[in-house]
């Protein structure tokens, strides 16, 4: 068995959910398992995913009676394998994915919904000036004659003049009509709202081997959560709890792993202070050391700003669908259908600037994506209450001195473009939100 399958059993057993299927099988079996996991979409994940967990999207309780939110958002990596940017596209991807899910929980808070339906019939020509008044009016028409001029447009790149046809033919045409059906239906949303305190529960990639990758995040909402997203821009402590494991002990050592953890998850510390935990990645331009570093900054950052907009962010949503057909019935039995249906959807996320005292990078690492190649560069950061008066503290003393001083100073895996890659982030610890 080749090396991209042995990473995609690998890929597959990182996997919390699984675990259930960890059962002995025949050889056989064995392949028709690994062909079926090929197959699988993130969608298909995220849903055993929240399944094996007991979740749904939407309101949530926990056993101690607490109540969370689950939204879940998907993004596509747009770029080409063998693009030098595939490494940004899959931040790219995951940013879309989470901006998916706080337009969900937008649109949750409140939704503003219009809706317009229009339903026309004719048979017959009533002719005179109320029937071009009415023409001119109607959205069918309106979308007819752009036919009609594109395909005028496509007779005159033939070379061929469209204004010379047979007018007596057309009319005759025209007279041959027997009736006209045309539908729509417009509905209009739109919802704006801060989103606050919303965290990773879980990342997933899914690459399908010749198709287009997938970034899938199922996101929680909680009052913990909400909690500590104020006292980063508020500021002041939260109650401690029972304490775990260091955090640095809590980041994942498999790189495989961090490969497909982004976002921020909240923690426990071994005092038991709430920890935000962010993940950043980014790809190198080049395969110089100088873009290995920008690579490594640009990770720092993607992690950082990840942290600001855990704090809040304005998100606004605008969604737009038309369901819309035409049809024309003649004399000669024959029938004209036109679909003419739209959709359209635009999702905003404004965080303004917000200064935040004690951000620290406590893990950097790299690792070779296993189906381009090259490199990827990821950094891990944390922020708490604690470590945020730790730094304004050391702000007050050092701005006391310069004061005082006056004027002061200042192993691998190999690329396999041909394969396909499943991968699950590290999952978010559930007595933290």
């Amino acid at each position: 068995m080749n090396a991209s399958r042995t990473l995609l059993a690998a890929l597959a057993a990182a996997t919390a959910f699984c675990a259930a299927y960890a059962q002995e099988s025949s050889p056989e079996d064995a392949v028709a398992n690994e062909a079926a996991v090929e197959r699988k979409t993130v969608q298909d994940i995220v849903s055993e995913y929240l399944s094996s967990k007991g979740m749904t999207e939407g309101e949530n309780t926990k056993r101690d009676g607490s109540s969370y939110y689950v939204a879940v958002g998907y993004g596509v990596i747009q770029a080409p394998l063998d693009s030098r940017s595939y490494g940004d596209s899959r931040v790219n991807a995951y940013n879309k994915a989470m901006l998916d899910a706080k337009a969900k929980m937008a649109e949750y808070l409140e939704l503003a919904i219009r809706t317009e339906t229009e339903h026309d019939y004719a048979e017959g020509n009533f002719g005179g000036n109320e029937e071009a008044e009415r023409d001119e009016l109607s959205i069918g028409s309106k979308i007819k004659r752009l036919v009609v001029a594109k395909l005028d447009d496509a007779l005159r790149a033939e070379g061929l003049d469209p204004d010379a046809a047979d007018r007596a033919a057309r009319e005759r045409v025209a007279k041959k009509q027997l009736n006209s059906d045309f539908y729509k239906k417009v509905i209009s949303t739109a919802a704006k709202a801060e989103i606050t305190g919303m965290q990773v529960m879980c990342s997933f990639e899914g690459v399908p081997a010749g198709k287009k990758g997938e970034i899938g995040v199922v996101a929680i909402w909680s009052p913990k959560l909400q909690a500590m997203a104020q006292s980063i821009s508020r500021g002041g402590k939260l109650p401690a709890g029972v304490g775990k494991k260091p955090v640095k002990e809590q980041i994942p050592a498999d790189k495989k792993v961090l490969l497909s953890t982004f976002g921020v998850q909240q923690k426990i510390d071994e005092s038991g202070h709430l920890v935000l935990v962010a993940f950043g990645q980014a790809g190198a331009a080049t395969d110089s050391p100088q873009s290995a570093n920008a690579a490594r900054n640009k990770a720092k950052m993607q992690a950082m700003a990840a942290i600001r907009e855990f704090a809040g962010e304005t998100v606004a949503v605008t969604t737009d669908a038309i369901n819309a057909e035409s049809v024309e019935e003649f004399e000669n039995a024959a029938e004209s259908y036109e679909d003419v249906s739209a959709y359209s959807q635009k999702v905003k996320a404004v965080a303004e600037s917000l200064k935040i005292s004690g951000i620290a990078t406590i893990k950097n690492w790299e690792a070779k994506h296993p189906l381009t190649g090259r490199m990827v560069y990821g950094a891990v950061c944390s922020w708490s209450p604690e470590s945020a008066a730790r730094a304004q503290s050391m702000k007050r003393a050092m701005d006391s001195a310069a004061s005082g001083a006056g004027a002061g100073a200042t192993p691998q895996p190999v690329a396999n473009p041909n394969g396909s890659l499943q991968g699950q982030g590290t999952e978010a610890d559930e007595d933290a939100f």
